[in-house]
């Protein structure tokens, strides 16, 4: 390698160099300190409305945005306040008994709390699996859809029974 291939060739700077060229005023490129700061091109005033105008219509989507989310968690907190049932002999919504001639018994998938069939909801999951879902956990799976908070809460996992099969009982 001769020495004007070693001289294009780009080199990463270190924190030094970075803090030297900040307090020099000569810019954070290897190329923007050719230029002197006088010559540098400054963003124009159309530029700067632009800029502006683009960063007033981010706020407010953000706004609506936010608004939305909140709505969408009113109604929810709504709902919980509202259930009434112990979620074990009674439905955990609106407490209705079960019984012989009470209402049938569905269990939630996510909270595992019993549900008559006007308060739960019959749904599949991804692979195709009909599960039920209380309609305070099937609300909660919309925010998170709705909101992208699924990308950062943790869905809850599959719960698995706790008794044994009678096959093992066998034995």
């Amino acid at each position: 390698m001769n020495g004007s291939e070693s001289k294009s060739r780009w080199i990463c700077p270190n924190d030094r160099e970075l803090t030297l060229r900040a307090k020099l005023d000569s810019g954070w490129c290897v190329k923007s300190g050719l230029n002197s700061p006088s010559s540098v091109n400054q963003i124009n005033e159309l530029e700067q409305q632009v800029i502006m105008d683009v960063l007033r219509r981010s706020q407010q989507l953000e706004a609506i945005e936010s608004d939305r989310i909140s709505r969408l968690q009113d109604r929810l907190n709504n709902m919980k306040r509202n259930a009434k049932g112990d979620g074990s002999k009674a439905c955990a919504l609106c407490s209705d008994s079960f019984g012989l001639f009470g209402a049938q018994c569905h269990h939630c998938k996510d909270c595992l709390k019993s549900v008559c069939s006007k308060c739960g909801v019959d749904t599949f999951t991804p692979i195709g699996e009909p599960i039920w879902l209380c309609k305070i956990c099937s609300e909660t799976r919309e925010i998170w859809k709705k909101s992208g908070a699924w990308f950062f809460q943790k869905i809850p996992k599959p719960s698995t029974p706790n008794h044994q099969s009678s096959s093992s009982k066998k034995r």
